[in-house]
């Protein structure tokens, strides 16, 4: 007789982290050995009395699952606990019958691609609710004036908004990219087998149209060796899903410091005195916790992302069991990603600007020089790079002594040109105007700039997007519900 696998190997193998993401897919395993079933029947490899035994038992067994009953047996894993549960209310007869010309191998690909592609969708439904409140920030701020900066130092000034859609556009684009890896990867797996097809004659358009599937993945060594790209390609996007989240933080809890006092967080996101969000030493301390997780996101799925591409590394040809170990990680990706835009979206929905210090800020901080700059070479005719120097002359002597960059005269300028061979002529009153911050942020009315009236249509087109990628969500949510009614009925 045969010793036993140690009882090591068998958890080793058959996990109990495994067992909690498999629990997660059993719904669609069922969907799935129902569609092969269907499929079984219609191509006369099984007969309608065996067809119709699984199916009630499929039923059946998914009931329970809904009602919490069913447990997967860590002696055979999930695959193998289904089988059983078929065989013990369908009998051995029908029962084994619905694994023909099917392996775990496919089984299980095409069960992580069921439960995958519609938590694909939810993430993308998520980070569109997102993406709203964000735009929903942008339209309160069209006109306030913002300090922007390069290096760390102040820049130019900007408005709020355009911060808003800086970051809805970086989000926009995860949207799309994972409306792209849905597409690309829409495929049925179901038929490749172990990796080499079957001799029976299955008809593999009809699972796929059973499954809600857009077609076929044709190449069964291509399909079974491709496990685990479907969660890599996933991983790619949520990647970059949080190194976006991770900018938004850090600049978030830069403005957010007394020193800066340019944002402040809603009463629900951080609170004083709060056993969470408050110190237990210092009373006024208004921590911005939850800013700072989601700082941390970004390095987690970055490392999950490089565990997944080396599970997948120089693997040979055909099924391995490392790529099994793919399941935990993506889950795990999963939930934290949906969990930090979720938390986005109440940082976005309740995020206060201190408008006024803002405006002093830009005021202050001489970063309407490349504006004067700017006015000067257009007014003269002169060109820019010289005006520059001119220009950056006159404002090097204002802030070495003090000087706000309001107070600088039309003599100034004059002198300063004079030194440089040339003539700049200004009035006190074009001064005035062009070093009014919102004025010389109305001026930028090109493609994407600060100008109100360019700033608005950005936010309508933005809106318009989130609007289509919703659409798109909820229609292709709507199609496999449909699927899967259609496969029982």
């Amino acid at each position: 007789m045969k010793n036993k696998l140690s009882s090591q190997v068998v958890s080793y193998i058959v996990s109990p982290a495994q067992i909690k993401a498999d629990q997660k897919m059993v719904a669609y395993d069922i969907w799935g050995t129902m569609a092969h079933v269907v499929m079984l029947y219609e191509v006369k490899i099984i007969s309608m009395e065996k067809a119709a035994k699984i199916l009630k038992a499929l039923i059946e067994i998914k009931g329970e699952f809904n009602k919490g009953q069913f447990a997967i047996n860590p002696q055979k894993g999930a695959q193998l606990t289904l089988e059983a549960k078929i065989v013990e209310k369908a009998g051995e007869l029908a029962g084994l019958s619905a694994h023909t010309a099917r392996s775990r191998n496919d089984q299980v690909m095409v069960t992580e691609m069921l439960y995958l592609r519609e938590e694909l969708l939810a993430t993308v439904l998520l980070l569109t609710a997102a993406i709203g409140q964000l735009l929903k920030l942008s339209k309160q701020h069209v006109k306030t004036v913002f300090p922007g900066y390069t290096h760390m130092q102040p820049a130019k000034p900007t408005t709020f908004a355009q911060w808003c859609l800086a970051y809805s556009a970086s989000l926009l684009r995860v949207c799309k990219q994972l409306q792209l890896v849905y597409e690309q990867f829409n495929l049925s797996p179901l038929g490749a087998a172990e990796s080499f097809g079957t001799s029976w004659p299955i008809d593999r358009n009809l699972t796929a149209t059973l499954l809600c599937f857009s077609g076929v993945w044709k190449i069964p060594q291509d399909v079974i060796s491709s496990r685990g790209f479907f969660q890599l390609a996933i991983l790619d996007s949520l990647n970059q899903l949080t190194i976006v989240a991770s900018k938004i933080a850090t600049d978030l809890l830069l403005y957010s410091t007394f020193e800066y006092g340019l944002v402040s967080l809603g009463e629900q996101v951080a609170q004083r005195l709060h056993p969470i969000t408050g110190s237990s030493i210092m009373a006024q301390k208004k921590n911005p916790d939850v800013l700072e997780l989601v700082r941390s996101s970004a390095p987690q799925i970055t490392g999950i992302h490089q565990i997944v591409s080396g599970i997948l590394t120089a693997l040979p040809n055909g099924y391995n069991r490392d790529g099994r170990e793919i399941k935990e990680y993506i889950s795990l990706a999963l939930d934290k990603v949906n969990s930090t835009v979720k938390v986005l979206s109440d940082v976005f929905s309740g995020l206060l600007v201190n408008k006024e210090h803002a405006l002093s800020l830009v005021v202050a901080n001489y970063s309407l020089t490349t504006d004067l700059a700017d006015f000067l070479a257009q007014n003269s005719q002169l060109p820019y790079r010289l005006v520059y120097k001119i220009v950056g002359q006159v404002v090097n002597q204002a802030m070495e002594t003090g000087k706000p960059i309001d107070n600088i005269t039309p003599h100034e300028i004059e002198a300063a040109a004079k030194v440089h061979g040339v003539e700049i002529k200004t009035s006190v009153q074009e001064l005035k105007e062009v070093l009014d911050p919102k004025k010389a942020l109305e001026k930028r009315k090109h493609v994407g700039g600060s100008n109100s009236i360019v700033t608005n249509k950005l936010i309508v087109a933005s809106e318009l997007k989130v609007k289509k990628m919703t659409s798109w969500v909820l229609m292709k949510q709507k199609k496999i519900d449909q699927a899967k009614l259609q496969t029982e009925k």
